[in-house]
């Protein structure tokens, strides 16, 4: 077996229901075993794999990275593209799809753990207890939304995810965002609004928000 190649525990736990815009299920299985080797402790990692974690600074150097051209030379991202199945693509497509997952790489690399049914936007719209507020402000949420470059992209998402302390939202969910963005400013916007990432960010944070807000009217 491969060192990219992961074993499966002798009982795997049930894959989690997800939505997904962007990515296919084999690939978002490939992620979640991905970050799960990079990220969980030995330990932890018993529950999905018996395969050992890597090193702790393979995710270190990832998260170092300024941009995903960097991204892509790192071995944390080399693991993760030979992890992910292999499509017949044009050399154009290749590409795409190389500065796609290593956006995706470079921001997931941020999260410590993950609650597997959580998407991004309710992550953020979730009420923190300290001040009744959301984890991230509605002109923070705006800004995010309207992330036009890639550049603006990770700065945006590296700093909601700080703002719930890396944790309690979607690997698989964040990584479909993040190829959906990707997608739409390559020009595939979807003909169906339900479809776009505006509508899917925003109905996941004002539906959280919504709940907390009318209890308090």
């Amino acid at each position: 077996m491969s060192e990219t190649e992961l074993t499966p525990a002798a009982e795997a736990p049930p894959r989690v229901p997800e939505r997904l815009y962007a990515i296919d299920r084999r690939k978002a299985d490939a992620l979640r075993c991905w970050w799960q080797r990079l990220t969980l402790s030995a330990e932890a990692l018993k529950a999905y794999t018996n395969v050992p974690p890597w090193p702790k600074g393979m995710r270190a150097t990832l998260r170092r990275c300024d941009t995903i051209e960097a991204a892509m030379l790192t071995e944390a991202f080399r693991h993760l593209w030979n992890l992910l199945p292999k499509d017949d693509l044009s050399e154009r497509q290749r590409d795409q799809h190389l500065q796609t997952w290593s956006c995706i790489a470079l921001v997931v690399a941020e999260l410590r753990e993950e609650a597997p049914k959580m998407p991004l936007g309710a992550g953020l719209g979730r009420q923190k207890r300290e001040t009744g507020k959301p984890y991230m402000s509605e002109l923070r949420f705006q800004q995010l939304m309207t992330s036009r470059t890639p550049e603006e992209l990770v700065q945006r998402l590296r700093r909601a995810l700080a703002l719930i302390d890396k944790r309690g939202v979607s690997v698989v969910h964040l990584a479909d965002n993040i190829a959906l963005w990707w997608r739409e400013y390559q020009g595939g916007i979807s003909s169906q609004p339900t479809r776009r990432l505006g509508f899917i960010w925003a109905n996941d944070y004002f539906g959280a928000t919504a709940g907390y807000r009318q209890d308090n009217q």
